[in-house]
């Protein structure tokens, strides 16, 4: 982006409650840095691409600085928001969303607290449970919070909570306290009082260790949730009435402490977690905000030892969250007492109370990371220093990707230029970690991983010929050691759009390395009991990219099945050394062994490995032949059984896969002569309908054009596959690849024809232009119910119209598509005609553009014969008029006659 426009609009953003709105759009920014509104406009969508600034729609259009808003406390999630309102009243209406672990191990517990506070009338009763200190008081104030921002309850409606403890044992005062009582209800009733109940009306009343309720208090209460009504205590005729929701939270075992009619009565029942339950990632942000909030009190930056820290994250403390609550506070008041004076607070393990030193012994024997201090500051959201160098860099990495991707989503970057750029980035920044590699290995968790990360190269040299390598050990352990499992670029909300695509383009343009990512990490995540991020796969499939991996995976693989002590691996061993390729794997089998051994064998192979170009199965004995019944509904590509396997057999079969026929060709080349009896297999389904996407100049932009047609074909074909698939294969093998084997191919899309007979092919700029439009509806038809005229409009505005008005408009494309699509189908309707496709896209860029001179104040050419135009043709520009009534309501504008008779003559060529 700019540089003079972001730091423009850092200013006013900084200042955006001093603003009038107006200042924020395009327009009134252009005119005060001095660059016209053209090159302004460019320059903040390009923002808007890489994330830097957000968008407000309502009109005037408004642009912000999105990392100034997050410094104000704004987090935006969205690049988009309908109005300034929405924008800013995020924080609010995410009242839950914003507790510690929502969408982590508190996720279930918060979609039950939504759907008990917006059910209709008055909500729903809620139970929370969980053991002392886990969080039930925090998350009952949060809810009332909720409930205010959804609306649900006033703004001042009171929110009561009470601790039912106090009076346990006196059950009198207890109902007392809830329902109140009348003057003389019992000894010392002096005058009336009114209870927690009455005084909640319209609120809400928290109850904390509910069940020390008797069992008569617990009837009370449910009579009240029945009726909504209630008898203060002394005078059961009197009733009286109060709107109250209520919430309860208990440490005991629900279903042996309660009534079952006091359980009946409670729909929602939530369950909190402990703390050490919680994950890694939810614990740290719980201290993180805990020191947060004592330097804040303090006014004090506090640095904080990372052992201590570690103590703090692993412990297991009987007071949970708000034990760990009370000990931050403890030591940053002691640590605060002996450095008043101080610039910085420093808090060290020495700091901790003395009943935690047990514990802290134990801890101690542990090997911890060695970091460095983690810094909390005062009076602001910004934490800088909680941040390491290296995760800032991983960080920033993992945001250019996401900025880069967007330019390939765009068409404006080539998708192998894109993968040179992250794969050099990737492989810059782990020459500079493994430079900075200054660990004392024996005594740091860093030795612990290294250990697990040279087991698991041995394991994969071993099961699929992964290349060992010093190097890739020391590089893969410093990115791990150093990211620390943390949600890098969680808060990137551009992130969780590009991620599926980017997973996708990585496991089809960079396929071996993504599949030996892919089992690495699966491997050392076992090992160690810990789950990776998708964000760690992909960074880890770039870095193997640049290794440049074999690409064996991709190739048909081969088991040799022999009876005998040796026979399989004598003969595998022969045909690998010969061929200078490991390419046959073998199976020892004694005399006596079952088929059903020899089948679980093969199924584990199939489960290990990729087999989806095929799987030859070379065996010594035609009884094997009946492997293929048993395994024709479990493989995943084609299998192929060859009888009477001997060493001329073996070199053959590996000559042919090293020239990579498929198998369908190797079937048909095989020497049958020598009473070799062989059977093809493919997977036993009926044929799933399919199209093919290619492209002449690589995956691409085949892939390109099958996400578009998936997104086109979503509502009509779930069952059809889209396949992108080399062009180059395609043309050369024709219908003997593997996907006419698996696939009833419909027709082929792409920008190079493969010639291929029997399959239709259909040109991608036939479909930009629409001449084959029809084609492509006609072929689906024979095969899927679908709308002929919905399908064919779908197929114009994905595969064009979307992507050119994105270029031509500031204005949200997809809203203003919808929008003209609806008004010209209308006047198609008012004008009893059917537009042709050329005249439809014609119009739709027409229309677009026009909406948005309007909205510009840009008038069009003064037309001196207007008055005689309308005379002949009024009654249709009228017609047309109407059909664009909702456009003009949905922007406020209005359609001049002059803006009708462009439409008019378009229509009528």
């Amino acid at each position: 982006m700019n540089e003079k426009v972001e730091k423009y609009l850092i200013d006013l953003t900084r200042d955006y409650d001093k603003h009038h709105r107006g200042d924020f759009s395009a327009s009134a920014i252009s005119e005060h840095i001095g660059l016209n509104r053209s090159t302004t406009s460019s320059y903040l969508n390009q923002g808007l691409k890489e994330g830097v600034v957000v968008k407000v729609k309502s009109y005037p259009v408004a642009f912000l600085h999105v990392t100034t808003l997050a410094e104000l406390g704004i987090i935006v999630k969205g690049a988009e928001y309908e109005s300034w309102e929405d924008l800013f009243t995020l924080e609010k209406q995410n009242a839950l969303e914003l507790v510690i672990g929502a969408k982590g191990s508190l996720k279930e517990a918060i979609d039950q607290v939504k759907t008990a506070v917006l059910y209709p009338n008055n909500g729903l009763p809620i139970l929370l449970s969980g053991s002392s200190g886990s969080g039930k008081t925090f998350l009952a104030e949060k809810i009332h919070e909720y409930a205010v921002t959804e609306k649900v309850i006033q703004k001042d409606s009171p929110f009561i909570a009470y601790n039912c403890a106090q009076y346990f044992n006196n059950p009198e005062l207890l109902s007392s306290a809830l329902f109140g009582h009348i003057k003389g209800a019992f000894t010392g009733a002096e005058k009336d009082h009114i209870g927690l109940i009455e005084k909640a009306d319209n609120g809400i009343l928290f109850l904390d260790e509910v069940h020390r309720l008797s069992d008569e208090g617990q009837e009370k209460l449910f009579t009240f949730m029945d009726t909504g009504e209630f008898s203060p205590m002394g005078d059961n005729a009197l009733k009286r009435k109060a709107k109250v929701r209520l919430i309860f939270a208990t440490t005991e075992n629900v279903y042996q402490t309660f009534l079952p009619t006091f359980i009946r009565r409670l729909p929602v029942i939530v369950s909190l977690p402990n703390y050490e339950q919680r994950p890694q990632s939810e614990r740290m942000q719980l201290i993180d905000t805990f020191f947060v909030n004592e330097a804040n009190i303090l006014k004090k930056r506090i640095d904080v030892s990372y052992q201590l820290v570690d103590f703090l994250l692993n412990s297991d403390l009987e007071g949970n969250v708000g034990k760990i609550k009370n000990i931050v506070k403890y030591i940053c008041g002691s640590a605060y007492a002996k450095n008043q004076n101080n610039p910085a607070i420093r808090v060290r393990l020495k700091d901790l109370p003395q009943e935690n030193a047990l514990r802290l012994k134990e801890q101690l024997k542990k090997t911890i990371k060695a970091l460095p201090d983690r810094q909390y500051l005062p009076h602001t959201k910004n934490q800088v220093f909680l941040e390491s160098t290296e995760a800032k860099q991983i960080r920033q990495l993992f945001e250019k990707m996401v900025q880069l991707y967007q330019k390939v989503d765009e068409q404006e970057l080539a998708i192998k230029d894109f993968i040179a750029t992250m794969v050099n980035r990737v492989n810059n920044l782990m020459d500079e970690f493994m430079f900075k590699d200054n660990y004392a290995k024996e005594e740091s968790f860093y030795s612990v991983l290294t250990y697990q990360i040279r087991e698991t190269f041995d394991w994969m040299h071993d099961n699929y010929g992964f290349d060992q390598d010093g190097n890739r050990v020391i590089a893969l352990a410093q990115y791990l050691y150093r990211k620390n499992n943390t949600d890098t670029i969680a808060e990137n909300h551009e992130w969780h759009t590009i991620k599926p695509k980017l997973l996708r383009l990585i496991s089809s343009s960079m396929d071996t390395s993504y599949w030996y990512a892919k089992k690495a990490l699966g491997h050392i995540s076992r090992q160690l009991d810990q789950d990776f991020k998708d964000e760690d796969l992909i960074f880890i499939s770039f870095y193997f990219h640049g290794l440049q991996i074999t690409p064996r995976e991709k190739e048909i693989k081969s088991i040799i099945l022999a009876h005998g002590y040796s026979t399989a691996s004598s003969l595998a061993n022969v045909g690998n050394r010969m061929l200078q390729q490991n390419i046959f794997h073998a199976y020892d089998m004694p005399i006596n062994i079952t088929l059903d051994k020899v089948e679980e064998q093969v199924i584990r192979f199939i489960n290990d490995y990729h087999t989806d170009a095929g799987l030859i199965l070379l065996v010594d004995m035609g009884s094997l032949n009946q492997l293929g019944e048993r395994l024709e509904d479990k493989i995943r590509g084609p299998l192929l059984i060859i009888d009477y396997v001997c060493t001329p057999l073996v070199l053959e079969i590996g000559h042919l896969i090293q020239n990579q026929l498929s198998i369908s060709e190797i079937s048909q080349r095989v020497d049958i002569e020598n009473k070799v009896q062989k059977q093809l297999i493919l997977p036993k389904q009926e044929k799933k309908q399919a199209i093919l996407t290619c492209c002449y100049t690589g995956m691409g932009s085949a892939i390109q054009i099958q996400e578009i047609l998936e997104h086109c074909l979503k509502d009509y074909c779930d069952e059809l596959a889209i396949i992108p698939y080399d062009y180059h294969k395609l043309e050369k093998n024709k219908l003997y690849e593997d996907p006419f084997q698996m696939y009833e191919v419909l027709m082929i899309v792409g920008t190079e024809d493969p010639k291929i007979q029997q399959i239709p092919y259909i040109g991608l700029d036939h479909l930009i232009n629409g001449e084959d439009i029809e084609k492509f509806v006609t072929i689906l038809q024979d095969y899927f119910d679908i709308s002929d005229k919905a399908l064919k409009e779908q197929l114009m505005f994905s595969f064009s119209i979307n992507k050119i008005v994105e270029n031509l408009t500031i204005l949200d494309a997809t809203k203003l598509l919808r929008l003209v699509q609806s008004a010209v189908s209308q006047a198609e309707v008012n004008l009893a005609i059917t537009l042709s496709n050329s005249k439809l896209f014609l119009l739709y860029l027409h229309c677009c553009c026009m909406i948005e001179r309007i909205l510009r104040k840009e008038s069009v050419d003064q037309q001196e014969d207007i008055a005689e135009y309308l005379a002949q043709a009024g009654m249709e520009m009228e017609q047309i008029h109407r059909a664009f009534r909702n456009v003009e309501n949905e922007y406020t504008i209005q359609i001049s006659d002059l803006e009708l008779r462009l439409i008019h003559e378009i229509i009528n060529g």
